[in-house]
Order: structure tokens, then sequence, then C-alpha cells
């Protein structure tokens, strides 16, 4: 019996130390949601930080994106520099090549004659909102009055993936102005058709947001009048930089006074680093139309640019040297 004793007091030892290894075990368990309940609210919170970084990420991609086809419309630059002179058009329509015309003046002006064919989309809205309509596989040519509200349009239509071309002159100093353009001339209205073309979201909501600054801002359709430069000039303001993108011999013959030249040409988006991104550029070519195209393409890279209107011009006509503003060869 006494060999007994200690068996069983063994035994009992071993439940007991059973026991409290059984309860320290359910004590844990049972704890373990109480521990987990702080970082639960730091777990909500972790979410939120994780999408607006996710938001703001979306957003910087979006725009990379449409920086990315920015810089693309100058390094792919075409030899015709999508412009097209009203007599190569006219051949063309003769030919009977397949084509997608568009008429961006305002429709009082449309309905009194365009070309045949035409649709009119007015400068602005009515081009961003659809902008699905307008056809990538055919080439679309674009004109307004003088060419310079077109060239914007042309830019912005390239970077939505369309192959445009701008008509150049616009139809008063280009269609109106060329021999026999009556015999391509109509007054009825051309619908919209409704086929629809994949545009890519982050193009669509750029070129939206540029129609509706311009249509807005103080100056409109980011032409810059040249009596307003004069000001600048005349102040030696440096608010502002002035950029010529006509062609290096013309800039040495005579230019604005502290204009800086990245001539129009493919690969000219290699220079835009030239261009201080803290103030507005002030961009002029010839007539306003090259400066144009660089102008909508300089805003979807987050610049803010306008354009000289009428260029730098000519004596007795339009544009700087129209107003009788001079002009520097240092």
């Amino acid at each position: 019996m006494k060999k007994m004793i200690p068996v069983l007091l063994a035994a009992m030892a071993a439940v007991s130390l059973s026991a409290c290894a059984t309860k320290t075990v359910t004590e844990t368990a049972t704890a373990a949601p109480a521990a987990t309940e702080a970082p639960a609210e730091t777990s909500a919170d972790t979410r939120e930080e994780t999408e607006a970084a996710e938001e703001t990420k979306a957003e910087e991609s979006k725009t990379d994106t449409v920086k990315e086809a920015a810089m693309a419309y100058f390094a792919e630059f075409p030899d015709d520099k999508h412009m097209i002179v009203v007599p190569d058009l006219f051949e063309k329509i003769d030919a009977g090549e397949d084509m997608f015309i568009i008429d961006i003046r305002r429709p009082e002006d449309y309905t009194q004659g365009h070309l045949k064919g035409a649709v009119n989309l007015p400068y602005g809205a009515d081009v961003a909102d659809n902008l699905d309509k307008i056809p990538d596989d055919v080439p679309v040519y674009v004109n307004c009055y003088t060419g310079q509200t077109s060239s914007q349009t042309v830019a912005l239509l390239n970077v939505a993936g369309k192959y445009a071309t701008n008509i150049q002159s616009g139809w008063n100093n280009g269609i109106s102005q060329t021999e026999g353009y009556e015999a391509y001339i109509d007054t009825e209205e051309t619908a919209l058709p409704q086929d629809t073309y994949e545009v890519d979201p982050a193009a669509l909501e750029a070129i939206a947001a540029y129609y509706k600054e311009a249509t807005s801002n103080t100056i409109s359709s980011f032409n810059f009048k040249p009596e307003s430069l004069m000001e600048l000039v005349d102040a030696e303001s440096e608010d502002y930089t002035i950029l010529s993108v006509r062609q290096a011999e013309d800039y040495a013959k005579g230019h604005i006074a502290g204009a800086i030249n990245i001539p129009f040409a493919k690969g000219m988006q290699e220079q835009f680093s030239q261009i201080p991104t803290d103030k507005p550029v002030v961009v002029y070519c010839y007539t306003g139309q090259t400066s144009s195209q660089t102008t909508a393409i300089l805003r979807l890279l987050g610049y803010e640019a306008y354009s000289l209107q009428g260029g730098m011009g000519k004596e007795g006509g339009a544009g700087w040297l129209g107003g009788g503003y001079p002009v520097v060869t240092e």
C-alpha cells in the first residue's frame, strides 16, 4: 500500500499540471480576440491609406498615359506635319479617297457653306463629347476659320488615336480663297455617323478638360493677342516664356525679344526641357498654325501654354509684324 501512495501522488500531480496547462491555453485562446481589437481599427486606417494611394497611383497612371501619347506626337511626326493645302485636299476628294471631314466653325457659319460631307462639331465640348464617333480607320481632315483652332484640334485627335490633318489656312484664308472651291461646297447639313470607336479613357478625360479650359479661359481658345505680348516685352517681364517654333534661320533673321527657339519638327519634344514649367509660355510660329499644334501638346504635358494669334505674320497683315511690333536679331 505504501508503494501505491507515491504513484497516486504522481498521477494527481500530472492531472493538476494538465489542468493548469489546459486552463492557460483556454485563457490565452479567450484573450486573443481582445488583443486584436486595437489592430482592427489600425487596419481600417491602413485600408483608407491604401485606397487613397491606389487612387493617386491610378491618376498618375492616367496622366502618364496622356503624356506618353503627347510626347509621341512629335517623336512620330509624319513628313506632312499633319497639314494639307487645299488644292491637295481637293485632289484627294476628286480621286474618291475615303476620308472624314470635320468643320469646327460655329453652326451659323457652317450652314452658309461647308465642304461637302463635312460634319459640324464646333470647337469645344462638341468635339470632346463625340470623340468616340470620329473614325480612327480613315484620314480625318479638320478646318476652322484660319487654321489655328483646327490645329489644336488636330493635335488632340492624334493623341486620341485618330489620324487627323489640319486643312491649312482654314475656311477664310484657304478653302474660300482657292480657285474653283465652289464645286466642293454644300449647304446641307451632314449628320454625324453613329458608329463608335474605342477611345482611351485617359485621353478622353484630358481632351474634355482641355476644351473646358479653352472655352472658359480669359484668353479665348488659348490665342494670345500680339498687343498683350508687346506689353510684356515692353515691361521686360520675366513672368512669361516666349517660344519661337520657326526654323532656326528665320529665328536668326529676326525674332521677338527674349524668345527661345525650338524649331517645329520631328523630335522637337526632346528640347521641351528648355521650357520652364513654373510660368506661362507664349508660342509663336509663322501664321499661328504650327504654334497651335505645339500649344495643345504642351498643355497636355502640363504647361500653361498659349499660341500667339496670327504668329509672326507680315507687315500690313495679321500677327506680330501686322501690329507693327519690333524684332531683334541677338
